[in-house]
């Protein structure tokens, strides 16, 4: 099986894995602290004979690991309430199901014990750099005051919105935005501009990244929203993950799906502050995967920002976010 974060779902590989192929029975998955898969994680594997669904969380305590030569450690745990702290500890049999699930062993590779496994988890958390990520969402546009879509349609900011961007620039500088951050920016002009204004007081040279426009309405585009309203596709009366207003849209999936690589790629990078600047809906999903909600919790709750509204989170190097502020407006 393997672990999809973009869904929290597990989905069926057509290989059989190794635990399998090698007979060894006991359950296998990551410390969650440390973070998801695909990105930098620590792999575990629990002494136990107790039955998981896939998952399934558990507190666990580490006792020992098989230390690879390419960083790729494997941590062995058992249950908090089994009375042994170290690898050495386990039955002849349990030590027998490891060896044959590893059996080859490089120089410098083999099962080491409780000291060496806190070692690896504290280089591992160590080397894990502690994130500060801002978000604005671009301030008013044309769109705003002439009862107008956005979406996709490419509008200018007015001459409000541009004067609401700079004073958000002066703002940032409370958050020192102006040393060591790196900007982000979609494309549409209504981001590119309030970045403009904002960076008249940072100077950051921005990334224009159209991956982080908003959300796409296909034919409603850019159109008046009388006619997007009596256009539209009727909705469900339950929440369709799937639903488009026009069939040249996107879906809450379609965006999800979308924005999820550039998600995976400033939680993983070596970048240590960051500022995104973009639009509603899209900063609505990241705020959503940066707290560390799936897809299917979009069903129950989202973020809703007004334009000109900022928000900050950071993200410890022991897997904890904390939301400075959500959504606030400057």
């Amino acid at each position: 099986m393997k672990y999809c974060a973009q869904t929290d779902t597990f989905i069926e590989k057509d290989c059989i894995s190794l635990s399998y192929s090698r007979n060894v029975h006991q359950p296998y998955g990551w410390i969650k602290e440390s973070g998801t898969p695909p990105c930098a994680h620590l792999d575990v594997i629990v002494m136990t004979d107790k039955k998981y669904k896939l998952g399934d969380e558990d507190t666990i305590k580490i006792i020992g690991v098989f230390r690879r030569n390419d960083g790729d450690h494997k941590l062995v745990g058992v249950l908090k309430d089994r009375d042994i702290t170290d690898f050495s500890q386990l039955t002849d049999s349990e030590k027998e199901d490891m060896h044959r699930l590893y059996p080859r062993e490089d120089v410098g590779e083999g099962w080491f014990g409780h000291e060496i496994a806190e070692e690896i988890i504290k280089t591992f958390f160590q080397n894990k750099r502690r994130k500060t990520i801002i978000m604005v969402q671009h301030t008013q546009s044309q769109h705003h005051i002439n009862n107008m879509i956005g979406a996709w349609g490419d509008w200018e900011l007015t001459k409000f919105g541009r004067e609401q961007a700079y004073e958000i620039g002066k703002w940032l500088l409370n958050e020192n935005c102006d040393k060591g951050f790196s900007m982000y920016v979609s494309d549409l002009k209504r981001a590119f501009q309030t970045s403009q204004e904002i960076n008249r007081t940072l100077n950051i040279t921005p990334v224009v990244a159209e991956v982080i426009r908003e959300v796409n309405a296909g034919a409603g585009n850019g159109k008046s929203r009388e006619w997007y309203h009596s256009n539209k596709k009727p909705e469900n009366e339950y929440y369709d993950s799937d639903y488009k207003p026009f069939d040249d849209a996107e879906s809450d999936n379609d965006l999800w799906n979308r924005l999820y690589p550039f998600y995976q790629d400033i939680i993983s990078n070596n970048q240590e502050k960051i500022l995104i600047i973009s639009h509603g809906t899209t900063l609505s999903f990241l705020q959503s995967m940066l707290i560390g909600d799936s897809f299917y919790a979009l069903a129950k709750r989202r973020f809703i920002g007004l334009s000109g509204s900022v928000s900050k989170l950071t993200l410890e190097t022991n897997g904890k976010v904390m939301i400075n502020y959500l959504n606030q407006r400057i």
